[in-house]
């Protein structure tokens, strides 16, 4: 294979994801009817056979025009050369550009086979006109190895730490177990002004709820209903629209002003809170139950967790002794010029590439 088709992998890196993305954008066509009708038996229908598997041997993609790496084409046929991949090697190769693991769909893979055969055509035609020869070519490709050497190590690392230990996630477990409690509660809402004309904030209206909300949380707090106490506010009220669910979620946990966090904390099941002044209404919050989520059924979540924070040790290593300093005159919007535009040109082939200013 041609040398500048050697690097391919690393200009793919920048191409690839845009080409599986734009597929993954293209609508499906639908199969097209048949005329026919189906085939029977009696009543029942003939159950369709399952496509035949291919083959990991078998040839999925067949590039017409293009030599393998150290053959060249007869003089008279220039066009004869073939590049053929099977479904292994064809598989192989999206298995190191998903650099994000993705699950690509057939119209992604197909669009990408196509457009590997025009990057392939490309790349023939550019190491014909000379372009390894540009400055240019080699300042992209020592980035473009610098970056798939970065998403390499990202990758091996979410390898390296994606299955932790039981002992790990036993420990994780027992040192964040109040991580992994579940508190039930539910919330008696009293508005302060009619939901559905909340233009119209009356203070004789807002009184009377506040009233409400008071009587209210006393026979919340001695272990009335919840629901039906919140389906009597809307009837006091005179309001006309459905009231709220009482029952907050779980999953994802609700999340509540500082103040009224802490007053939840300091509650033991059946206890309710003081009334929450909040901008939608009176509120008053009732704890149902609290309880530790058992570790099987944390497992998935701890897994994330304890894999997360060994990947971010890892990069933070890494980067650490890593640092960089800018000229402030240079990077400065205030006052920097732009840096001259270098203008497109081509080095003739052979030419020396000059060496970079130190």
């Amino acid at each position: 294979m041609p040398t500048m088709i050697r690097h391919l992998p690393f200009v793919c890196v920048f191409a690839v994801a845009p080409l599986f993305a734009q597929a993954n954008q293209q609508p499906l066509t639908p199969p097209a009817q048949s005329s026919q009708p189906p085939a029977v038996v009696g009543s029942a229908q003939q159950p369709v056979p399952p496509p035949t598997p291919v083959a990991a041997d078998a040839p999925v993609v067949t590039v017409h025009g293009v030599c393998p790496e150290g053959q060249k084409p007869p003089a008279d046929k220039p066009d004869a050369c073939t590049i053929i991949l099977t479904r292994a090697q064809f598989e192989a190769l999206v298995s190191s550009l998903n650099v994000n693991n993705t699950n690509y769909p057939p119209p992604a893979l197909r669009g990408f086979a196509t457009d590997y055969a025009t990057i392939l055509a490309l790349a023939s035609a550019g190491e014909k006109a000379g372009v390894e020869k540009d400055p240019r070519f080699a300042d992209l490709m020592k980035i473009a190895r610098a970056r798939v050497l970065a998403e390499s190590y990202r990758r091996s690392l979410h390898e390296k730490f994606a299955s932790p230990s039981e002992d790990e996630i036993a420990a994780y477990y027992k040192q964040n177990v109040d991580k992994f409690g579940q508190t039930k509660i539910e919330r008696i809402h009293v508005p302060k002004v009619d939901p559905t004309r909340p233009q119209d904030r009356k203070p004789e209206f807002e009184k009377k709820a506040r009233q409400l909300a008071s009587d209210i949380r006393e026979r919340a707090a001695r272990g009335e209903d919840v629901t039906s106490l919140q389906v009597e506010v809307y009837t006091t009220l005179g309001l006309k629209a459905q009231p709220p669910q009482t029952a907050l979620s779980t999953s994802p946990k609700p999340t509540f002003p500082a103040n009224i966090e802490q007053d939840i904390d300091t509650l033991k099941a059946g206890e309710v809170t003081k009334v929450e002044v909040e901008a939608s209404g009176f509120n008053i919050y009732k704890v149902r139950s609290r309880n530790t989520v058992p570790l099987e059924l944390a497992r998935a979540q701890i897994v994330r967790e304890i894999s997360q924070k060994n990947i971010d040790d890892a990069l933070k290593a890494a980067t650490s002794g890593v640092t960089s300093d800018l000229n402030e005159q240079y990077f400065n919007l205030r006052h920097a010029s732009p840096p001259p535009r270098i203008p497109a040109r081509m080095v003739p082939p052979g030419a020396t590439r000059p060496t970079p200013p130190k």
